[in-house]
């Protein structure tokens, strides 16, 4: 198998990346509680505290409105709390400049592996959501009415929804354009790498195979040849795009979504009392595996087996994405999915869903042979060979 010509190239993807970080999805005041960390023990401080909050990008923002450097802007910060002040409205936005000027400091969660679900009422709390976003850390969320509480989760949804969505894209780019021979294959089966699952605090030393029929994907410690988890039926797979483009070749993170069955020794213990809800759940933490590869032409040609033996991206016939994210919005907007119960859905089905509606909106990539030994891509033939001229970049 050729790589497919017409794609975009990294460079060009990496400019999407750029629009994403700063696509404000939503903005707020929210109560939060810091219930759990990552290694499954409560926070010393689990007071719930008043934040205004924007999810920008992979990232949501915390500005804390008990600064007492805000007492001046009382009065319009707690008109903004109650909701007596609509979002968006102009005052909202002068009171939020305020906020910013004088709270320099803000705290950050990152968002890119998190999962998040309602709750509804908690104890005496209504609006309450919950977000899960590393290893086993849970917070509360508190929205001002309940309906804040379903478009603060759907944001999230969506903002994790459009990152894989763009970690897809730059991977068929990375792959074609920086490893074109892993698609001409043979393929290894089986690779040393390092591996996080969802819902687990530690990184552990794996031998990961890739297999089919059907396809999954198991992960076997190097220590003592025990099976730490399988991956069955996956659903995804991607490398993680670095910080910036200058590092795109040294890059070695990748990330396989599918139905991931770990061994309950992976998952730290919890050590609180006050849990009501279920804990290390695919519903609570999602369902996915970070690996660490040994270099980037294996995270390469592993994203490639497992693409060939799951039958994703077009693999065997060619490593590509199905749609192509529009240079300013990216692939959907809040409007978009407003009516579509996203919120309350199974996060598998509301990544579908997801799917399915962008799908709809956005440009698909058609790689067609043709009968000159190129692709037809959107329309247009676009030829293999070498003597083609260079398509513009998508």
């Amino acid at each position: 198998m050729m790589s497919a010509p017409g794609l975009a190239s990294v460079a060009s993807v990496a400019s999407c990346f750029d629009t994403f970080r700063q696509k404000r999805y939503h903005q707020g005041v929210l109560g939060k509680k810091n219930d759990r960390s990552a290694d499954g023990r409560p926070y010393s401080m689990r007071k719930w505290t008043r934040w205004y909050v924007e999810l920008r990008g992979p990232v949501l923002i915390f500005w804390n409105l008990l600064d007492p450097q805000l007492s001046a802007y009382l009065e319009d910060i707690t008109a903004i709390v109650d909701g007596r002040v609509q979002s968006g409205s102009a005052e909202f936005e002068r009171t939020v400049t305020h906020i910013k000027n004088i709270v320099l400091k803000p705290n950050f969660i990152n968002i890119t592996d998190a999962a998040c679900s309602i709750v509804g009422k908690l104890k005496k709390r209504d609006s309450v959501w919950t977000l899960h976003s590393s290893g086993a850390n849970r917070f509360y969320m508190q929205a001002v009415d309940d309906r804040a509480m379903n478009e603060w989760v759907r944001a999230l949804r969506l903002a994790c929804f459009e990152a894989a969505k763009l970690y897809e894209y730059y991977s068929a780019a990375l792959v074609n354009e920086r490893h074109p021979a892993v698609l001409a294959g043979p393929r290894a089966p089986a690779y040393q790498v390092q591996v996080r699952f969802s819902g687990t605090n530690d990184w552990a030393p794996c031998e990961m195979a890739i297999s089919a029929g059907p396809a999954r994907v198991t992960f076997v410690s190097q220590a003592d040849r025990t099976q730490l988890a399988v991956l069955s039926s996956p659903r995804h797979g991607y490398a993680i795009y670095p910080d910036s483009l200058d590092s795109v070749d040294a890059a070695v993170i990748a990330k396989l979504e599918g139905d991931c069955d770990v061994d309950a020794s992976l998952h730290p213990k919890i050590e609180d009392a006050d849990d009501e809800l279920p804990v290390a759940t695919s519903r609570t933490h999602g369902s996915y595996a970070l690996v660490i590869f040994q270099s980037p032409t294996e995270m390469a040609a592993a994203l490639a087996e497992t693409a060939a033996c799951a039958r994703l991206y077009r693999m065997p016939a060619a490593f590509a994405p199905d749609m192509v994210p529009d240079r300013e919005r990216l692939y959907l907007q809040a409007a978009d999915i407003a009516d579509k119960s996203i919120e309350i859905m199974e996060p598998v089905t509301a990544r579908r869903m997801l799917d399915n509606i962008a799908a709809e909106r956005c440009p698909r990539l058609d790689l067609l042979p043709d009968h000159a030994g190129g692709y037809s891509t959107s329309g247009s033939t676009v030829r293999t060979d070498s003597t083609a001229a260079a398509p513009t970049p998508v």
